[in-house]
């Protein structure tokens, strides 16, 4: 072993050893002293950009794997484990293998001069779009759309996914990179797919992104990324175990690496997770253990995205009350935001708060202002709730025809979400019973009920 710690350039060497000549006892030596978590050595990685959690994460199961399958051999320096970190090795090799250089400024103003059907025919087309550069910018414009426009989020997710297809393993440095390059496309794709309403193809896409992954590096803040990317799916199809069981994956990968912020947000979605299978006290336990954690400075949305959720488990626990003071509180907070979709979640919550308080008709202004905003947008499974929120307060205030009214409008926004029969026949009962105040209320749970599941939380990190 090193008489004290490898040298910069010994890790420097270990790291980038596909493009250096470094002895093979030398990377041995080196990745045993890196899997002893070395204090002093884990400063000297990130120097070199690189956190030595990540590398044990990364390599620890490959060697665990190769020393299953027989016992290790005496050698000179104890015990002979070549076979098992050289499997190591490979794996952080491929991580680490350098891409291929590219400007992007230019192809994206290129891009940005066009149509949305021309700039995904000029993509589509490979050449000098085919850049891992280029598609990590694709990657972070969709993204940043998230809060403002779904359309756009979808659109760059898209061409950025069509970027990855294009791309070689000359252009990422290896088959293994480019494995991960096209997970990350594919997992912001199918993301945006689920926002802007498409869950079946936003399943595809995802199961894309993970098989692509399993091909990849091992990367574990790939996979960690992933699992989190398909807990907003699992959600809106009601399948809230899975969801929670993904969260907790993730959430242990984020907690090894000391990684606060994606732990916390994962732990937000966790809270989502739980709150929509109908434990909302456990909810409350999640998000008063994640607020702490969050740092508002470095990320309001997500200080903000709990806040809501925990003002949504007041609303399911009926304890208006405590939802209203928590709404108070965070107001100053949501005035930071200018996001488009954010303030349309606010303006929902106050509606559903003003209902549940007893003050009718505000409530009735702001959840038209709220529907009229979804549909705008095309968003229709938000578009459905809202309504059925006002369905509930035309109940209440004995506005039998306003009611009538409301579910006329509601009929093609079901017809949009492709609802069953069964669902579209219940909102139509509805008109039969706006008369009867306990029996419409039991039929508007009803129906929330059965769309609930599709429900998004638009303002989590995703």
């Amino acid at each position: 072993m090193f008489s004290t710690h490898p040298t910069l350039e010994d890790l420097e060497g270990f790291l980038w050893s596909t493009s250096r000549s470094v002895s093979q006892a030398s990377k041995t030596l080196v990745l045993r002293h890196l899997l002893a978590d070395c204090t002093v050595c884990r400063e000297r990685l990130s120097a070199l950009h690189w956190d030595s959690r990540r590398l044990t994460r990364l390599v620890r199961p490959e060697v665990e794997a190769e020393l299953a399958e027989g016992p290790a051999t005496k050698s000179a320096l104890g015990y002979d484990y070549g076979k098992a970190f050289s499997a190591a090795e490979r794996a952080v090799s491929a991580l680490l293998a350098p891409e291929r250089a590219e400007s992007s400024g230019d192809l994206l103003a290129e891009l940005d001069a066009l149509p949305p059907d021309e700039r995904v025919k000029r993509v589509g087309t490979g050449g000098r779009f085919a850049s891992p550069a280029f598609v990590n910018v694709l990657l972070n414009r969709s993204h940043d759309a998230r809060f403002q426009d779904a359309e756009e989020m979808l659109h760059f997710a898209h061409l950025a996914r069509l970027a990855a297809d294009g791309c070689s393993p000359v252009d990422t440095g290896n088959e293994l990179r480019l494995a991960d390059l096209r997970a990350r496309a594919w997992g912001q794709y199918g993301n945006a797919l689920r926002v802007s309403g498409k869950p079946r193809e936003a399943e595809e896409a995802l199961a894309t992104a993970h098989r692509h992954r399993k091909g990849g590096t091992g990367d574990p803040m790939l996979r960690a990324a992933l699992l989190a990317r398909s807990t907003p799916l699992a959600i809106f199809q009601g399948r809230f175990g899975e969801a929670i069981e993904m969260c907790e994956g993730a959430e242990e990968i984020y907690r090894e690496l000391g990684e606060s912020h994606l732990l916390a947000t994962t732990m937000v979605q966790r809270a989502t997770a739980t709150l929509n299978s109908g434990e909302a006290e456990s909810a409350v336990r999640i998000l008063n253990q994640t607020i702490p954690l969050i740092d508002h400075e470095e990320d309001p949305h997500l200080l903000l995205a709990a806040c809501h959720n925990l003002i949504r488990c007041y609303i399911d626990l009926e304890r208006p009350d405590q939802a209203l003071q928590l709404y108070a509180e965070t107001r100053e907070l949501y005035k930071e935001f200018e996001d488009p979709l954010i303030l349309l979640r606010a303006t929902w919550q106050e509606g559903q708060l003003l209902r549940d308080l007893g003050h009718l008709r505000a409530a009735e202004t702001t959840l038209l202002r709220a529907r009229k905003g979804y549909l705008e947008r095309k968003l229709a499974y938000e578009a459905a709730l809202v309504s059925l929120d006002l369905a509930t307060v035309y109940v209440k205030l004995g506005l039998v025809d306003k009611l009538k009214q409301t579910v006329l409008e509601t009929v093609p926004i079901f017809h949009a979400l492709r609802v069953g029969l069964e669902t579209l026949a219940a909102l139509l009962q509805l008109q039969q019973v706006a008369e009867q105040e306990q029996q419409a209320l039991d039929l508007i749970r009803a129906l929330s009920a059965r769309i609930e599941p599709l429900r998004r939380q638009r303002v989590e990190e995703s």
